[in-house]
């Protein structure tokens, strides 16, 4: 049985590129629907990081005035948490949004989620302008080893991928995922060193911080982009520890998905 859904699951990722033209299409439908009755349109996806780094830098540049490039530091943690966070949020509706579409036509399923963390992707690339603003205009430079920021992204895209799977698959089953993973995520923001250094935590919170894999995401991108006096042993270990994650979040929401893919349908 279990040969039989990894089977399953291996012929419908195959199915993945040959319907790579609806991906697109389902991904541009995502960003138009998004800002389609905003004034600014697609300009959020670049004003937002920017008005919230501000915000947070007024409220907490004086307390944490010993942290160097500090907006640096907020608004590269704040691109990187919204690529996660936007993606997999908007995965939670990813098969109830497209219910129609899937008891009319016979596409592989697994497309919409991933559909949904491409378009959190396209998202980032476009916030990475405010970011490169911020660093001018602060007189941030960038590291030389901004060269290897495409392993820490396609290490988060496969960690969001997982997450995706597996609150798309829930969801259809109990529909109040939908609210208790806008809660997990609040949580998780605010245990992530996004706008504040983990030297600032007590020892018992800052271990625990290692259990959170968005930690580990952000110590590699700033590690990577401007922070070039952190050790290359610490970024490797960054790396290591981000791939694990990715690994069991891939397997994990996989397994959830395969399980109960031939079930969806009934409960759309």
């Amino acid at each position: 049985m279990k040969n039989n859904h990894k089977s399953k699951l291996l012929a419908e990722l195959r199915q993945v590129y040959a319907y790579r033209e609806l991906i697109k299409n389902l991904v541009l439908r995502d960003l138009k629907v998004r800002y389609k009755r905003s004034v600014l349109g697609f300009l959020w996806v670049m004003l937002n990081p920017l008005l919230i780094m501000m915000v947070l830098y007024t409220v907490f540049s004086q307390v944490f005035r010993g942290l160097p490039n500090y907006a640096a530091y907020i608004i590269s943690g704040l691109i990187l948490w919204n690529m996660f966070s936007q993606s997999t949020s908007t995965a939670t509706n990813a098969f109830l949004a497209n219910s129609s579409l899937l008891k009319k036509v016979s596409v592989p399923k697994i497309i919409f989620p991933i559909s949904n963390v491409l378009s959190g992707l396209i998202n980032f690339c476009f916030s990475v302008i405010p970011l490169l603003l911020i660093f001018i205009f602060t007189g941030t430079s960038l590291s030389p080893r901004v060269v290897f920021l495409p392993l820490c992204i396609g290490e988060l895209l496969l960690f969001s991928i997982g997450i995706a799977l597996i609150v798309s698959t829930t969801v259809v089953f109990f529909h109040d995922v939908i609210y208790i993973y806008e809660v997990i995520l609040l949580a998780w923001m605010y245990f992530s060193p996004i706008f504040y250094p983990v030297a600032i935590l007590p020892d018992f919170v800052a271990r625990v911080m290692k259990f959170n894999p968005v930690y580990y995401y952000l110590n590699m991108f700033r590690g990577l982009l401007y922070e070039s006096a952190t050790p290359v042993n610490t970024l490797i270990a960054s790396l290591g520890y981000g791939f694990l994650f990715a690994l069991v979040s891939v397997c994990l929401g996989a397994w959830i998905y395969t399980a109960n893919r031939d079930r969806l349908l009934f409960y759309l």
